[in-house]
């Protein structure tokens, strides 16, 4: 009879899987590729079969290893779900918990609660990883994170892995953005010829807005497309247009930026504090989430 796989060696290989690569696995485990490799290797000799084939460019699984990268996705989620169970029976909020976050909820959300947590509560080990909400939420259904903080815009939904739980935490508008102030009452469809600036048609802001101009009856003239929120900022500062974006995406420190809420419009996001399932009474993870929403 064979040995049952080693669970650290079937995560490193969901990691492979995940990646692509033995270095993109050794990165996100901060080990160096041998070790990875000689991991793997341990563990299609444990297995019987092979379990990546080499090619030019990374590795691929087997199918063999593709199955078995399953299995392994499914014992991760197992035995973060019965770490929960055991955290529960401790009052102390101790132990290690993994972030994916975007950029302006780590600034403003999490890099304080964390600060705060810690103070109180010193056994707190966490690492934080800034990652677009789609990455946070893989990287969550796999087991690599324990919380993804993300954000969801009106008129583009973003779907929920399975076994996953979502907990609102902030909600803000979308606000204009202009090198000039704003005339009181200001609606989208007062800026139909204006230049604009705005993340790219494939992001959820960049969807939300894109469909918030065309309800006000025009097409926007966009001549900055960028993903990089401060960036669109730096943009409208210098002239190149107006945009509309979350109030937390605004660099509120530069020079020559005004701001309005949209008349007539009801436009904004949500942020999003997400779990698995099986954790979310998990007394760390509980607490982060609870401290979040207070903030």
């Amino acid at each position: 009879m064979r040995d049952l796989p080693d669970p650290n060696r079937l995560r490193l290989l969901v990691d492979v899987a995940h990646h692509g690569s033995i270095a993109g696995a050794a990165r996100a485990n901060s080990i160096t590729p041998s070790a990875v490799s000689q991991q793997i290797t341990t563990l299609e000799r444990e297995s019987g079969v092979p379990l990546l084939e080499r090619l030019p460019r990374g590795v691929a699984l087997t199918a063999a290893g593709e199955v078995l990268a399953e299995r392994g996705r499914s014992l991760v989620r197992l035995l973060e779900a019965t770490r929960g169970d055991i955290d529960g029976f401790d009052d102390h909020l101790v132990g290690r918990v993994r972030i994916g976050t975007i950029a302006s909820a780590a600034q403003e959300f999490v890099l304080p609660t964390l600060t705060d947590l810690r103070e109180h509560h010193p056994g707190i080990d966490a690492t934080v990883t800034v990652a677009e909400p789609q990455s946070s939420l893989a990287a969550l259904h796999e087991g690599r994170i324990d919380l993804a903080l993300v954000d969801v815009y009106e008129h583009a939904p973003m779907p929920i892995p399975p076994r996953v739980t979502a907990t609102s935490v902030h909600r803000e508008p979308l606000v204009l953005i202009g090198r000039e102030p704003f005339p009181e009452g200001t609606t989208l469809a007062d800026l139909a010829d204006a230049p604009w600036v705005m993340p790219p048609a494939e992001a959820a802001c960049g969807q939300s807005v894109r469909y918030a101009c065309r309800q006000a009856g025009f097409e926007p003239q966009v001549r900055w497309e960028t993903d990089d929120l401060q960036l669109l900022s730096r943009a409208v500062a210098a002239g190149q247009g107006v945009t509309l974006l979350p109030q937390l995406a605004i660099d509120v420190d530069r020079r020559g930026l005004h701001t309005a809420v949209p008349a007539g419009a009801r436009l904004g996001r949500e942020i999003r504090a997400a779990v698995r399932s099986g954790e979310r009474d998990r007394p760390l993870l509980r607490a982060i989430v609870e401290a979040l929403r207070a903030r």
